[in-house]
């Protein structure tokens, strides 16, 4: 994990990337979400270049609690840039809902609760196709622990023509938020994708190692897999997390990592089982082609 004294050397040198990838007369959007990575990233570009060049958007839905807005507008106001609201009502669920009917066999389903939460991302996507048709480019969010976890989707929260903080682990973005004055409640806030009221990315998490990796639309949990579920969540920390995700992309053995991390072996296993499930479902090169001989 880097040290303060690391992050502190990092601020410039992320300033430096941004500055060096986004051309002069190029203009930048961040989708926002109320949360500290899309915080730190509209914080960071506005640094590197302005903000006469940076606008924000935020997806509202009606499921997204009113903190995550409030947050959204206190940074809009911290760094005097503007922040479009787009309203999309209960679009994620007419999108499912289509689906399901169109294409019956692939199990779409609209009263399931992670499929229109899912769709939520997809709406996303859309906009930041406008924007990017628009001419913008697109910042985007994701950090080194969703990316190794596979915690993101390909084509949803992954897009971005640059990533400034996919370098860094969470418990490294948070540091990175303290030196970029992130407001002390966004700071302090649970990490949530805000796809439901109360929505926490450890109890995704543990739902995900508790699955061995990413979760299929359709998967079904009991009464037992919730209180197994609560029971795995209860020893996991994002320290923790990060702590082992490092060590194992070090080459430190299972056993290694739960001697360091003191988390117990069965939950370093699967760990180890979601980031290589991940790198297969989720890691992959995108728009792959044979080269011209």
């Amino acid at each position: 994990m880097k040290s303060d004294a690391e992050i502190r050397q990092e601020l410039p040198r992320i300033v430096d990337f941004i500055c060096g990838y986004v051309l002069p007369e190029e203009m930048v959007v961040v989708p926002v979400s109320g949360g500290l990575d899309s915080d730190v990233v509209a914080r960071l570009c506005t640094r590197a270049l302005g903000r006469e060049r940076v606008r924000l958007f935020l997806v509202r839905q009606p499921c997204m609690e009113e903190k995550y807005l409030v947050n959204a507008r206190g940074l809009a106001d911290d760094l005097g840039v503007p922040l479009a609201v787009v309203e999309v009502g209960d679009m994620n669920r007419q999108l499912i809902g289509a689906l399901q009917e169109a294409d019956p066999d692939v199990g779409f389903d609209v009263d399931s609760l992670l499929d229109p939460a899912r769709a939520n991302c997809s709406l996303r996507t859309a906009l930041i196709s406008s924007y990017q048709d628009k001419g913008y480019l697109i910042a985007a969010n994701s950090n080194r622990s969703e990316i190794e976890l596979g915690f993101f989707m390909p084509f949803g929260d992954n897009l971005g023509h640059f990533k400034p903080i996919a370098h860094l682990y969470k418990s490294e973005v948070k540091k990175l938020a303290v030196l970029l004055r992130t407001r002390a409640e966004v700071i302090a806030q649970s990490p949530s994708a805000g796809f439901w009221e109360g929505e926490n990315d450890l109890e995704d998490i543990a739902y995900w190692l508790y699955n061995g990796g990413p979760i299929p639309g359709g998967r079904r949990f009991t009464d037992e897999d919730v209180a197994a579920v609560e029971a795995l969540k209860a020893q996991l920390s994002q320290e923790r997390i990060d702590e082992s995700l490092i060590l194992l992309h070090d080459g430190y053995s299972c056993t290694e990592i739960q001697e360091r991390t003191g988390l117990p072996s069965s939950i370093v296993e699967t760990l180890e089982q979601t980031v290589r499930r991940s790198a297969q479902i989720k890691n992959r090169d995108l728009m792959a082609r044979l080269e011209r001989i």
